[in-house]
């Protein structure tokens, strides 16, 4: 459905992607893990089109797309396709939740004010804003907005959505709504790319788990067989550290523990 070959990006000196390719099938949730630096937001950012890659191919349902140059017209047929949900939220401040949902649509679709609104009430149903479609961006709490986000990323039908580190601008005690969400969203079958931190969540959602480290792929493999039985050194390092770490954050954390468990469990 979805694949990157050979997608080449530096900064300055810094080789932040080097050569990586990454198949994506239709209802996969692919989960990728790794730490600060290794080049997993900049994969996804260059495969959404915010960053332009130095080389690359990108291939989306057979059509084929040069991530180094895109032709406005190629990059206005590809972004209705694909969804995407930054980390800190960038909804409109001067619009409510209903308007945020619905701009895309009455802009870049042309949609009928009517028929926008009925797409943007059904999406905020769905992630549980139903009471909330008139508020304002200020008025919502940082769960609430991520969830607004996401009915936005979900607005255009993508094929594909990317998420960026969608809890990381978020409390403990609001990481479970948006993951909640999400989920619900895998179980539906929808097809998503999930930059992450929580290690949980990926064991527990994703179909796939990629690890990168230093802008490469180091291993990718099933969530069961890369959480059981990692086949890398560094691998079972990360692993090892995270779950070291998540497991030290719950003892001194109970709100964190108690999110986990309600993500797993809903």
């Amino acid at each position: 459905m979805l694949s990157l070959r050979n997608v080449y990006k530096k900064f300055g000196d810094n080789v932040v992607l080097n050569n990586v390719s990454l198949d994506v099938n239709q209802g996969d949730v692919v989960a990728i893990l790794g730490p600060s630096g290794s080049g997993k937001t900049t994969l996804l950012r260059c495969a959404g089109y915010l960053t332009k890659a130095d080389s690359g191919t990108l291939i989306l349902n057979d059509r084929q797309y040069d991530m180094k140059k895109i032709s406005s017209r190629d990059l206005r047929e590809y972004r209705q396709k694909v969804g995407f949900v930054f980390q800190n939220f960038n909804l409109y401040g001067n619009k409510t939740a209903l308007g945020n949902v619905t701009l895309g649509l009455r802009v870049s679709q042309k949609m009928p004010k009517a028929q926008a609104e009925e797409i943007g009430r059904n999406l905020l149903e769905r992630v549980g804003l139903a009471d909330r479609m008139d508020y304002y961006p200020s008025k919502l709490s940082g769960g609430q907005q991520q969830r607004v986000a996401i009915a936005r990323a979900l607005a255009t039908n993508p094929e594909v959505v990317f998420f960026d580190e969608p809890t990381s601008a978020l409390d403990p005690e609001l990481t479970g709504e948006v993951l909640n969400v999400i989920k619900q969203l895998a179980d539906e079958g929808w097809t998503m790319l999930v930059v992450t931190h929580e290690m949980e969540f990926a064991k527990k959602v994703a179909t796939r788990v990629v690890f990168m480290e230093d802008g490469e792929i180091v291993e990718e493999n099933t969530a069961k067989e890369f959480f059981e039985n990692p086949q890398k050194e560094r691998t079972k390092e990360f692993i090892f550290k995270s779950t070291t770490w998540a497991s030290t954050t719950k003892k001194d954390d109970p709100a964190v523990e108690s999110t986990a468990q309600e993500t797993i469990e809903s």
